[in-house]
């Protein structure tokens, strides 16, 4: 019987971290340590639904600015779909720091876009997408 190789990379990694060779994160099931942590959440229904997110992130000279992002979409996300849409823009905001806010802003909408089309398979507009450096 053949293994597909995602499934024997899967399989090997899972053993590993049962045998303790591995770190918990290093098998992506651990909490990853960020410097600008980001929390999602559902609110409203239907044609009211927006998925909000809150974090920060840091501008040229260390400045930390307060981060309000609105997705305007009738999808409710999973709590496992927010935790990878957490991560997308976490990642954004920690490879970003030091850079200007407006370009770090620019990049948290498209990482928006992009994790609901490419992550969670979910059509999705840009103009749906509010970024609210506070």
């Amino acid at each position: 019987m053949r293994i597909k190789p995602a499934l024997a990379v899967a399989s090997a990694t899972g053993a590993l971290l049962l045998a303790g060779a591995l770190p918990a994160s290093a098998a992506g099931t651990g909490t990853a340590t960020t410097t600008h942590p980001y929390t999602c959440s559902n609110s409203g229904s239907g044609s009211l639904h927006i998925v909000n997110c809150i974090g920060t992130v840091t501008g040229i000279g260390n400045v930390v600015k307060n981060v309000d992002i609105d997705v305007k979409d009738v999808n409710v996300l999973s709590n496992n779909d927010l935790d990878i849409l957490e991560t997308s823009l976490e990642d954004v905001a920690d490879v970003k720091a030091g850079t200007s806010v407006l370009v770090q802003k620019v990049d948290l909408a498209v990482a928006t876009v992009d994790t609901y089309v490419n992550k969670l398979s979910i059509p999705i507009d840009i103009s749906k997408v509010l970024v609210d450096i506070l």
